[in-house]
């Protein structure tokens, strides 16, 4: 007899599932109990072969069974009770959580071992991911068994234990509670982060997406996280606490982070500046350092602008040539710089522009040393800068008007826009995306789930530019981890990198290089498995 998919609960996420189970020729039972949802449902699933019930049938022939009520737990277990009674023994019961424990939900069910997370990503007809979540007690075959449905509705499925936040709730925490942070910190304005994320990559901003998803829901998520763990850097910002309380919710009720109603709209995308091409650059430069962010800087500004001088050892300073007027210290990319830059700014003239990198470089340190603080243009480029649109520039109170010219001047000539942040550790992208990447190298080494799918997760369900772990290896963990460092001196030690972070820096022989596979447990793994 043809296998049966069982959905319980036809709000968005679970028509939608309906629907697409529907589309790739399953046959689906939709159980909705309230009228209104069922009469919205109805309408939908005219024409298509779902079959809307008002109940939980008590028998069903269901191989598969899904709920996809909302995220209360009392309601999810005497759900899941129903269900299970009306299942066959050897059918699968399973759940669309995004944030409950499958323990806690399964302490109720006479057949734990049938019992799995299924969760699938809004809308689920386009997001092409699913993340099958095994419970302790899950045995093999029930997860063999939603594999091969993944399979069969096009999605791509990654396995994930049972912990808080699985992987992507978990690991895209930081691209909201950080952005948050940011905000309430004074660092950038609300429209500037979410520039500043779309200028490196993100599909949308984290503000204009907390207001798409909804800002009880995603401060639901966060705090279910937070309670789980206890972790300080999951804990939830005021700023998103008494927008919910005020029902600023977002999108769905016209005011959020962006009032819609007013007729606000959040940035949509990031364009290269205007002007610059074939304008002269009247300006002699020097790039000092050396590594991938001074190589990288050196390509760039030798294509757009012209011959550059190069010095790459600290030891040949005072071989710096007077005349120049811009000396942009690259450094090593890992290390304070504030002796160099002070060597530096005693080798110029007092007109100079000096750049520093801002997420390296104790900003207010080498500010109090320098004898003219004006002249020093601290700046954010994390990673590779032909994938960064949009530059961070330090708006430091020194900061002289012609100096913040220069520097938007010579981000222009490379075809970046700039963006003024106040002083704070790791500026807005250095922590954002700094703590992405160690929230999936935790993920990682807790064993939540493998290297490989942690990037296949966050670039299927999320849209990133790179997995995280990819990512890191691109920005250096050595550059990460200095980032995180100032951000716990800030806020403390739980927002400090992981130990694991410098397996980043490795290649696969153990050596410095492109990264090393990145086992489970934290520690190197030799052979041809790598994370990206």
């Amino acid at each position: 007899m043809e296998s049966t998919f069982l959905v319980v609960g036809a709000g968005t996420m679970g028509l939608g599932i309906a629907l697409l189970a529907a589309e790739h020729g399953e046959r689906v039972e939709l159980v909705e109990s309230d009228m209104a949802a069922r009469a919205r449902a109805a309408q939908r699933i005219a024409g298509t072969t779902i079959q809307l019930l008002e109940a939980i049938p008590v028998q069903t022939l269901a191989t598969i069974a899904l709920e996809a009520v909302p995220e209360r737990l009392a309601l999810k277990r005497d759900t899941l009770c129903a269900m299970e009674a009306a299942l066959a023994p050897n059918a699968v019961l399973a759940t669309n959580t995004s944030s409950l424990e499958l323990a806690e939900l399964g302490k109720v069910l006479r057949r734990p071992g049938r019992f799995v997370g299924f969760h699938f990503f809004n809308p689920p007809q386009q997001m092409p991911l699913v993340e099958i979540v095994a419970a302790e007690a899950s045995d093999d075959d029930a997860i063999d068994t939603v594999r091969a449905l993944a399979e069969r509705l096009g999605k791509t499925a990654v396995e994930a234990t049972d912990t808080p936040g699985f992987i992507v709730n978990r690991v895209a925490r930081p691209f909201y509670v950080q952005a948050l942070r940011a905000e309430h910190d004074a660092v950038a304005s609300i429209e500037e982060i979410d520039e500043l994320a779309l200028g490196i990559g993100f599909p949308m901003g984290p503000f204009a997406l907390m207001d798409f998803i909804g800002l009880d829901i995603n401060l639901a998520t966060t705090r279910s996280l937070y309670e789980r763990t206890g972790a300080p850097r999951f804990e939830p910002v005021e700023t998103q606490i008494a927008l919910v309380e005020s029902s600023a919710c977002g999108r769905k009720n016209g005011k959020g982070f962006y009032n819609y109603e007013a007729g606000e709209r959040p940035p949509r995308s990031v364009e290269p500046p205007e002007g610059s091409d074939g304008d002269a650059f009247d300006e002699r430069i020097c790039i000092l350092g050396f590594g991938a962010l001074a190589e990288d800087l050196s390509a760039e500004a030798e294509g757009a602008i012209g011959a550059i001088d190069r010095i790459e050892n600290d030891e040949f300073l005072a071989d710096i040539d007077p005349s120049i007027t811009i000396a942009f210290d690259a450094g090593d990319g890992t290390t304070d710089r504030i002796e160099a830059l002070l060597e530096i700014e005693g080798l110029l003239d007092p007109s100079c522009a000096i750049f520093f990198d801002a997420y390296c470089t104790d900003s207010k340190a080498l500010l109090k040393r320098a004898r003219h603080p004006e002249r020093f243009i601290g700046y954010g480029i994390l990673g590779l800068l032909a994938s960064q649109r949009v530059v961070e520039i330090l708006d430091h109170d020194a900061l002289d008007d012609e100096m913040l010219a220069v520097a938007q001047e010579f981000f222009e000539h490379l075809h970046k826009r700039v963006v003024l942040v106040a002083p704070a550790p790791g500026l807005v992208l250095g922590r954002i995306v700094g703590s992405i990447v160690n929230e999936a190298v935790i993920a990682v080494h807790e064993g939540v789930a493998s290297a490989e799918d942690v990037d296949l997760a966050m670039r299927l369900g999320t849209n990133y530019p790179l997995g995280p772990i990819a990512w890191g290896r691109e920005i250096g963990g050595a550059r990460i981890a200095r980032i995180l460092r100032a951000l716990a001196a800030e806020y403390g030690p739980d927002f400090g990198p992981h130990r694991a972070l410098w397996l980043l820096d490795l290649d696969e022989d153990g050596a410095p290089g492109e990264g090393a596979p990145l086992a489970e447990d934290g520690s190197e793994e030799a052979g041809e498995e790598a994370a990206e």
